[in-house]
């Protein structure tokens, strides 16, 4: 690696400190070099909170003035939740900046770096970008595509099963997957459900399991079926139940009338509220729904070494797969190559 990818690197390496804490802002790590010697680093931690760049300054163990700054993301050029980290670098009088990706939101696209450039501060881009677009896909796919990043994701029983014909629920997944699914909760902005898997299992939803935020909850209920006693309605987290006709407000929970074509509404709702990706967690259905939709950016699932010899089927049987980790002795994960 050069010198420039070795500190993009730990810029990368901070940004994923801030997993499950700043969406739907990006992941973003910031390095100060001086003398080939990092003087200040720092990461976006929380939405809301300081940038990458400001708390890499506010580390800082001496003067920036001439340093190189290594940053994983284009440095924003616009008021928002805080000030322009651009003219932070700007004041500073650093003499370079890194940037692995450029930012595709509109209010920053490069507007950044132009500013940067009239400042006369040398600006290089692209330095392991594709590490860079892998962490924040989501956030990415959001801006460029004008929707949510959809993970799909199911649990099976070693002979194909998600659960016993009557639809009653089979735990799959062992203690570390129940771990690992919750931490993919905290990195998915939204988790969403079909209106038979929350009457059959009584969810929470949470991230319980894992540090980080709670995804919203959302469930897809054409006509209205939704069970009222359910933990999720009766519980004091917000809720989005997605209908065809049925739309009222109670407390802090939302029944949302999509029309017909429900998957499109849905999509046109999440743009516009600004969530950038949903964790479906459905049964056979509702994730065949996505999948036949063409709305699957990913797709996971977790085999377990049980079997159930009858039951529901589960999805994507003409689907090859790659394994991506064991999980104790009795869990695969595995995703669509």
């Amino acid at each position: 690696m050069t010198k420039d990818e070795i500190w993009m690197q730990r810029a990368l390496d901070l940004a994923l400190l801030g997993e499950g804490h700043v969406a739907p802002n990006p992941l973003v790590g910031c390095v100060i070099v001086r003398d080939n010697q990092v003087i200040g680093e720092g990461h976006h931690a929380q939405y809301g909170g300081a940038h990458a760049e400001v708390n890499a300054f506010q580390n800082l163990q001496q003067s920036a003035q001439g340093a190189t700054v290594y940053v994983s993301l284009e440095p924003c050029s616009h008021f928002g939740k805080t000030p322009p980290c651009a003219n932070l670098l700007i004041r500073e009088q650093v003499a370079r900046v890194v940037i692995c990706n450029l930012d595709p939101n509109p209010l920053v696209a490069g507007k950044g770096i132009e500013r940067l450039l009239q400042a006369e501060i040398e600006v290089e881009t692209g330095i392991l970008a594709s590490k860079g677009a892998q962490i924040n896909r989501h956030f990415f796919h959001f801006h460029e595509k004008g929707r949510p990043w959809i993970t799909l994701k199911f649990a099976e029983s070693a002979d194909g099963f998600i659960a016993r014909e009557n639809g009653e629920p089979v735990t799959f997944s062992n203690q570390v997957s129940q771990q690992l699914v919750h931490k993919m909760r905290t990195q998915h902005q939204a988790i969403l459900i079909g209106v038979n898997t929350a009457n059959a299992d009584n969810p929470k939803l949470d991230a319980r399991f894992w540090p980080g935020n709670s995804p919203i909850r959302m469930v897809i209920d054409p006509h209205n079926r939704m069970q009222r006693a359910l933990t999720l309605v009766t519980d004091n987290s917000p809720l989005y139940i997605f209908t065809r006709e049925y739309a009222i407000v109670k407390g802090n929970k939302h029944w949302i009338a999509l029309g017909d074509n429900m998957l499109k509404g849905l999509m046109q709702y999440c743009h516009a509220e600004g969530i950038q990706s949903i964790l479906v967690e459905g049964g056979t259905h509702t994730l065949d729904s996505f999948y036949t939709a063409g709305l699957a950016d990913e797709i996971l699932k977790i085999k377990s070494d049980v079997c159930l010899e009858k039951g529901i089927k589960s999805p994507f049987k003409a689907l090859y797969w790659e394994l991506m980790e064991q999980v104790g002795t009795d869990n695969q994960w595995l995703h669509v190559k």
